[in-house]
């Protein structure tokens, strides 16, 4: 009987430690899972980290980037990303001045759908950066980081302070808004964003200042007259209102007045000049849509502040269209102007006796 009791004890001792030596295998191949899953999560570098797959189709930079400012929620990288593999994600750039995007998430279905990658850090220096993200194939983007100096000028009894933006596809530098503009336009009808409409050729002598009170309704600030100038500086405030050819403010006319950054009549701050109708049409090209969406989707936040008409000295269209002069002369007595409205955006000549809005770029 003791021996029995004996052998029993032995084989329940011998079952234990099978028992124990199982489990302490399976937590060993569980920890080496775990560090090799750790170790491939955490791996340096740029792209994807997770067990979805995919190829990124294109992408677009949203935010204006300034040296010492530190990024916010609108600093973002728009993904379209074709999805083979639904699951676990984690898509990370390469840091460049200082900047990195990211986002982790999961795909629930196949196909192309959109991600929004966050960005983090402080930019430390001006300039073109690079940067990529891995998914499949690599996608290579750049964005322009701008100072963060107020530039500021006084116009229409007001002072304006504006910024530089960058458009992140050409690596153009403007002003974050137009001449006379408040503020950057939060949405394509933000009379704030409106601005001044200028003659073309003429200086900011206040002919220029429109009174807002909606986003269709801007009254001039300053009257009208019908008598032309004859030299270039007109020596009033007063908008002026032209009858026939050729449909100038100025007779004779001067296609010298805006040319360059040391245009006679330049109305930019200084370093700063009236695009030509080539680099305007670079800006349109950029844009995702030909239309007003897609003027007010560039970073440069185009919006539909209308126009001023030369022969009654009227505000049409605000709200509806949106026109900016460039320094480019054309057919001898016109000038060239970006045109965008609700289903077309385009360059066309028109009479430089009109009112447009005036954006100016960086030298």
């Amino acid at each position: 009987m003791l021996a029995q009791m004996e052998t029993g004890k032995l084989i329940r001792n011998g079952i234990t430690f099978l028992l124990a030596a199982c489990l302490f295998l399976v937590g060993c191949k569980k920890e080496v899972e775990d560090v090799q899953t750790s170790t491939n999560d955490a791996q340096s570098g740029s792209g994807l980290k997770a067990n979805a797959t995919g190829k990124i189709m294109s992408g677009v930079v949203n935010g204006n980037y300034r040296t010492g400012l530190k990024l916010n929620l609108s600093n973002t990288v728009t993904l379209k990303i074709n999805v083979y593999t639904i699951g676990y994600y984690t898509l990370i750039s390469n840091t460049s001045n200082g900047i990195t995007f990211s986002k982790s998430g999961s795909f629930a279905y196949k196909g192309l759908q959109d991600v929004i990658l966050y960005g983090n850090g402080t930019p430390v220096a001006t300039g073109t950066n690079s940067f990529s993200i891995s998914m499949n194939t690599a996608f290579n983007f750049n964005l322009t980081a701008v100072d963060n100096i107020p530039i500021v000028q006084s116009s229409c009894s007001n002072s304006y302070t504006y910024y530089q933006v960058a458009n992140h596809k050409t690596q153009k530098v403007w002003l974050d808004r137009n001449l006379g503009a408040s503020q950057v336009a939060t949405s394509a009808i933000d009379f704030h964003a409106y601005g001044s409409f200028y003659q073309w050729g003429r200086l900011a002598d206040g002919h220029q200042c429109v009174t807002w009170t909606n986003a269709s309704t801007g009254v001039g600030l300053n009257g009208t007259t019908t008598s032309t100038s004859s030299s270039n500086t007109p020596g009033h405030s007063l908008f002026i209102k032209s009858s026939g050819n050729p449909w100038d403010w100025r007779v004779p006319q001067n296609n010298n007045l805006w040319q360059g950054v040391s245009g006679i009549n330049n109305p930019c701050p200084s370093g700063y000049r009236i695009p030509t109708v080539t680099e305007m049409n670079t800006e349109i090209a950029s844009w995702n849509s030909l239309n007003k969406d897609g003027a007010y989707g560039s970073s440069l936040k185009w919006a539909v502040s209308g126009y001023r008409e030369f022969y009654d000295g009227v505000v049409y269209d605000a709200g509806t269209s949106g026109a900016v002069w460039t320094s480019s002369v054309a057919n001898t007595s016109k000038a060239m102007i970006l045109w965008f409205s609700t289903s077309e955006a385009y360059t066309l000549d028109d009479y430089r006796a009109e009112g447009y809005s005036v954006r100016c770029i960086k030298n």
